[in-house]
């Protein structure tokens, strides 16, 4: 008796798509660059499991080491995010690493009431350098 199989797709329905950099600092300490874009106002099921998926996936993917800290750029998304959408990745707070949230200027007020304050950032060069002096504290 041969047992039935179903075919299945492990894509997601979304429109969001992204790039990542890395950036090294001088004491070789790793921070990874996400950017993510979404040109739509409705946010779906796809579109959460993919903000999921590749902050965790870049979070442990070794460059030879994993990332140290972590700069997440959604000024390209037209939807509004809250503190549900499960965008930074859980290996990064949970060891205490250091994680910017660069969002649009004019919402940064906006998320401050859904994330830690301290993490948002109007742009990537302002974040790299917060994390390197961060960074860098406890090496010099």
């Amino acid at each position: 008796m041969a047992y039935r199989q179903q075919s299945v797709s492990l894509d997601l329905d979304t429109d969001v798509t992204h790039q990542c950099a890395l950036h090294y600092t001088r004491d070789g300490h790793l921070i990874g660059i996400i950017e993510f874009s979404k040109p739509s106002y409705l946010l779906k099921w796809g579109d959460l499991e993919y903000f999921r998926r590749r902050t965790e996936e870049f979070s442990v993917m070794p460059f030879p080491d994993c990332v140290n800290a972590m700069i997440i750029d959604i000024r390209n998304i037209a939807a509004f995010l809250d503190n549900e959408v499960p965008i930074l990745p859980w290996r990064l707070l949970e060891e205490e690493c250091p994680v910017r949230l660069v969002v649009p200027q004019e919402r940064l007020e906006h998320y401050a009431g859904f994330f830690e304050p301290t993490w948002l950032s109007s742009d990537v060069d302002s974040a790299i350098q917060e994390i390197r002096e961060y960074m860098d504290m406890f090496v010099h």
